[in-house]
């Protein structure tokens, strides 16, 4: 019987959590191990964003956990969570990590992980019909579903070689004496053959399928489905191209599929297939599960809180600049052919004497009390956060650059930080806490506070603008 172990994101170390040794020595396979490694013993272990290892942010160089202690003494065992939220299993052993702004220790009242989420990927969520025993970790995989199928569809369907087992008098193959005999004696007219053939209804596609039927039979499938016209298409396309789905072919379809897809172009469809087979493991279906290897899926909480942000400052008014990291565009040069990518930037690289205007931004998640004296010093903001930014406003130059991340109180009154000018090329340096709000009840009320929280956000940066402008 599985036990859970409930924990929150950057919880600066913990104790007193673990009751059993198996719990122990599950969460030993995956913690004090980078992301890199684990998903190197764990290929199934889905981890957003996807592209390690290319952004140069060191993602993959994170630890999902550190555990520290020995199960002699489970009771001073401490286990210590970062910028990373999700679920994740590993034998008998369930692990939760909600983020921090959570109600309780349960994904089901983790409604601001839901709502960044809901953000990031374009689903409007807030249509679902949740019931507090539905609202959790099968969720998140349901997210993830339109958005990767999306990426996947747009770069055409996989084809591969299939073997087509036919019987009828259009002979296109190689004869099966066997089960010509089995089937066509006395002779009816048909031959059984069998043929290889380049196809879209292959075992790849077969999984996609099976997925969206299992989908279609869950509260809120069908909503998730036809979420918006694209995702239509997608599904459409899907059913049309796998003429020989077959409910009862689940296993063998999920068997074939047990070995990565690997292909140099359809790159898009190895998340895809991760995430077909998380979602059949979730409702425990038997297809050979190993239990000596990882699953679940786990989001980078300073990802989502970057890309969320995004959705906010990119828009008309304010119009900052999010340098693509994975597509290397917008970055600005340290010299020729060396850029760099801050988070936001407004302006254009530029000489100090033209400096007015340019503003730099950089997102951070982790936990940045500026309570003492209202001082960006006197918090926690770290020396490498602060050269970072710095350097940024340097190379484009910058009047002014702030860091922004989620306030952990409760929201009253200004939640900026002083400004400090910079010594040099000068500009003031700040941080800006993005209210989050606290013990909601339910999705759409926080997403209604958080609209309160944006509203503050953009009101903050307009006057910066038009005050530097």
């Amino acid at each position: 019987m599985s036990s859970v172990v409930y924990l929150k994101d950057n919880n600066c170390g913990v104790s007193n959590l673990l009751k059993e040794e198996t719990q122990y020595d599950d969460i030993s396979h995956i913690a004090n191990k980078t992301i890199e490694e684990v998903i190197e013993e764990n290929p199934n272990l889905l981890i957003f964003p996807q592209s390690l290892g290319i952004n140069k942010d060191k993602i993959e160089e994170l630890e999902i956990l550190h555990l520290t202690g020995s199960k002699d003494n489970l009771k001073d065992c401490k286990i210590k969570t970062g910028n990373l939220m999700g679920f994740i299993g590993y034998g008998d052993t369930q692990i939760s990590i909600t983020s921090r702004f959570a109600k309780n220790n349960d994904t089901q009242d983790d409604f601001f992980l839901h709502y960044l989420l809901q953000k990031v990927l374009c689903l409007n969520i807030f249509d679902l019909k949740y019931s507090a025993a539905t609202f959790g970790e099968f969720d998140l995989l349901l997210y993830m579903f339109p958005a990767l199928l999306k990426k996947a569809c747009a770069q055409g369907l996989v084809r591969r070689y299939k073997t087509f087992h036919n019987n009828d008098s259009n002979i296109k193959g190689v004869v099966d004496v066997t089960r010509h005999i089995q089937n066509n004696i006395p002779f009816n007219g048909q031959i059984a053959y069998k043929n290889r053939d380049y196809t879209t209804d292959n075992s790849i596609t077969e999984l996609i399928r099976h997925t969206i039927e299992l989908i279609k039979t869950k509260p809120n499938g069908n909503f998730v489905l036809t979420a918006d016209y694209e995702m239509i298409e997608c599904v459409r396309l899907i059913q049309e191209n796998t003429p020989s789905y077959s409910k009862n072919d689940l296993s063998k379809v999920v068997a074939q599929n047990l070995n990565q897809f690997v292909h140099p172009f359809y790159t898009e469809y190895i998340p895809l297939q991760k995430l077909c087979l998380q979602i059949l493991r979730f409702e425990k279906m038997n297809y050979a599960q190993n239990n000596n290897e990882a699953y679940g899926v786990i989001f980078d909480g300073a990802w989502l809180w970057e890309e969320f942000l995004a959705t906010v400052l990119t828009g008309k008014g304010l119009d900052f600049t999010h340098p693509g990291n994975k597509t290397r565009t917008d970055g600005i040069q340290v010299y020729t052919g060396n850029p760099r990518y801050p988070d936001f930037y407004r302006g254009k690289q530029t000489t100090p004497e033209n400096m007015e205007g340019n503003f730099v931004l950089d997102a951070k998640y982790k936990h940045l009390d500026v309570i003492r004296n209202n001082d960006i010093l006197n918090g926690s903001f770290s020396r490498d956060d602060l050269h970072q930014l710095i350097t940024y406003m340097h190379i484009l130059p910058s009047r002014s650059g702030a860091l922004i991340y989620p306030f952990d109180k409760a929201f009253s009154g200004d939640t900026r930080s002083k400004k400090r000018t910079i010594k040099g090329y000068g500009g003031d340096v700040w941080t800006i806490g993005v209210p989050i709000p606290q013990d909601c009840t339910s999705l759409k009320e926080l997403s209604s506070k958080m609209i309160q929280s944006e509203t503050y956000l953009k009101k903050i940066l307009h006057e910066e603008i038009n005050m530097a402008g």
